[in-house]
């Protein structure tokens, strides 16, 4: 594990330092406590089982409780010490457990909460290259990183290293040659550990990597069900979804393989080193220089130390396994955020006027491909400008640039005579309103979502913003009205009623500048004539980008301005651009054949 990278996160425990410090308190007692748990055993076989006489220190303390020493009394003293040690190791153990798990857990929801703000802040590019059922894998999955790591990298070795120290030096007073004996095995298994460390983490990687891939596919497919049910693909994804499983599950048995051999390996070095403490000991025993009790706490001894050699390289494993999940939440955390507040970000300060200006701008996706060249236009407040050509031909790129989605490689984009890149993006996007073609609504009440872009707007404004819309009527008549639930992405509702919730939502925000990016171009013509009306409405005092395919909903913009290949290639009213004979009246022609030339005179 590189420091260097863990680093990063070192901010999590850090944050819960009191319960850090309260389990680190109560792992320093509890290991400390396990040098106590056989000395019972020897007291009651050295002592209580023969004639040895008690030392010193316990025949005083039977002395001072004024209470004969007899061996009755003696296997009764070492039950109930048995007993109480047992008793108070498990409330310590049960306090450890919950201290733990109250930090670690809070340690995995912060780091969660952290990287689903990032991902909310990464440019839709980002979006665009990642699944979104990659992103939850990582949000929900790879985040319990920073407990492992934590754990494996303090948690566990202060309490291994403190249950080594403590036992070995209980060991050393009863017999240095075994001690030394039982730490013996530790270089091997450090080189097991150093040979399998590799492999663990590969197989974890191919592992998460590939249930990432299941669970995009699952969420893609969910996410389309009406379009499977349509053309009948339930068999074909259910074969997608048995190869992707069947992959899946390989992947697992190949890491649980690595895991057992790992787990072999270490098991057969435990094991001889056993045996041969045995031997030593049973000789010692013979030869009277080690009493049958020591012995028996020797080997309890034994499978502590032991069992502390093991954890130490468990450690090293889950390390290593866990790189491949922490290298997956530091890929987003390190991703940089292509759009932020730079140094000295203004906010919009009021009047806001939304006059909107692109200077010379060129932009694209991808280096060396530029969807805009050169583009130049302006929007006055309160001007309707509508954006019409080709697919392709840069529509929605160019109005993407103006809420700071994306930043132009070249070229200006104003706002109120301010360049955006000099403002706060917070401050940018709550003077911009949006209507999509896919309104995109979310599975909450419709009053909700009309007020998610102003989630303090009181019932009144809804209502009144739904009406706006022409939306008031149909909610009304929805089980709970205005507390309706709908389904993901509005699916509850039609086309209609979505695009109508989506201008109410735009209406409450009451934002100076208003993008349109084909709101109408799925609706029949009776819902797009009412839409339209609310449309109109929403239109007044603002400066809004209307971008349509269906040429009769921009029939009376202020200017229309026309693109082709990334470039402003014609720009003027309906009317002039249809006498041009230019790229507009070709598109009129193709939607009008009939009619164009009579409604252009």
């Amino acid at each position: 594990m590189n420091l260097q990278q863990y680093g990063q996160l070192i901010q999590y425990p850090l944050r819960r330092w009191q319960f850090m410090l309260l389990t680190l308190s109560l792992t320093v007692v509890v290991s400390m406590m396990s040098a106590f748990h056989p000395l019972p055993m020897k007291f009651l076989v050295d002592y209580a089982l023969s004639t040895r006489p008690l030392p010193i220190e316990l025949r005083s303390w039977f002395e001072f409780l004024a209470i004969t020493p007899t061996p009755a009394v003696l296997i009764t003293g070492a039950a109930i010490a048995s007993l109480v040690l047992y008793l108070l190791n498990s409330a310590l153990d049960a306090c450890l457990t919950w201290a733990w798990s109250t930090t670690g857990q809070g340690m995995v929801y912060d780091l969660a909460r952290q990287l689903f703000s990032h991902l909310q802040r990464l440019s839709l590019r980002f979006h665009h290259q990642h699944t979104v059922g990659d992103s939850l894998s990582r949000l929900t999955g790879d985040t319990y990183c920073i407990y492992t790591l934590t754990n494996a990298l303090l948690v566990s070795p202060v309490q291994h290293l403190l249950t080594l120290a403590t036992i070995g030096w209980v060991a050393w007073r009863l017999n240095p040659l075994l001690t030394l004996l039982s730490f013996a095995i530790a270089p091997l298994m450090a080189s097991s550990a150093l040979f399998f460390g590799s492999y663990l983490k590969r197989r974890t990687q191919q592992n998460r990597e590939a249930q990432s891939r299941l669970m995009s596919f699952i969420h893609q497919t969910l996410t389309a069900i009406p379009i499977v049910q349509a053309f009948g693909s339930e068999v074909l994804n259910r074969q997608r979804f048995l190869n992707l499983a069947e992959k899946t599950i390989a992947l697992q048995q190949r890491a649980v393989l690595v895991n057992s051999l790992y787990s072999f390996v270490n098991g057969m070095i435990t094991t001889i080193g056993t045996a041969l403490i045995l031997y030593m000991a049973g000789q010692l025993v013979l030869l009277g220089t080690l009493t049958v009790g020591s012995l028996l706490v020797f080997l309890a001894y034994l499978r502590s130390i032991q069992g502390a050699l093991r954890g130490l390289l468990v450690i090293y494993g889950q390390l290593k396994s866990t790189e491949a999940n922490t290298d997956r939440v530091l890929e987003i955390l390190e991703s940089q955020e292509t759009v932020r507040d730079r140094s000295g970000a203004k906010p919009l300060l009021a009047p806001v006027k939304g006059h909107l200006k692109l200077k010379e701008v060129t932009f694209g996706y991808e280096p060396d491909r530029p969807i805009l060249q050169n583009v130049s236009l302006e929007a006055r407040p309160g001007e309707t400008i509508a954006l019409v050509g080709a697919t392709g031909a840069g529509k929605s790129t160019l109005v993407s640039l103006i809420p700071r989605f994306f930043d132009p490689w070249h070229g200006q984009v104003l706002f109120d005579d301010i360049d955006v890149r000099h403002l706060q993006v917070q401050s940018l996007r709550t003077h911009i309103a949006l209507v999509l073609q896919d309104p995109f609504l979310l599975p909450l009440s419709i009053a909700d979502n009309i007020a998610y872009g102003r989630p303090d707007a009181s019932r009144a404004e809804v209502v009144a913003a739904a009406q706006a819309a022409n939306a008031d009527a149909f909610i009304r008549q929805l089980p709970q009205q205005y507390d309706t639930v709908i389904g993901e992405r509005g699916a509850t509702l039609s086309g209609g009623q979505k695009q109508r919730v989506a201008i109410a939502r735009a209406l409450l925000k009451n934002a100076p500048v208003l993008i349109l990016d084909e709101p109408t171009s799925s609706l029949d013509a009776q819902t797009e004539s009412g839409l339209l009306e609310a449309l109109e409405r929403l239109k007044v005092g603002r400066t809004t980008l209307i971008i349509a395919h269906r040429l009769s909903t921009i029939r009376n913009a202020d200017r229309i301005v026309v693109l082709e290949h990334g470039k402003i290639v014609e720009t003027g009213t309906h009317r002039e651009l249809l006498a041009a004979g230019g790229l507009y009246q070709s598109l009129y022609r193709l939607q009008f054949p009939n009619a164009w030339q009579g409604l252009a005179l």
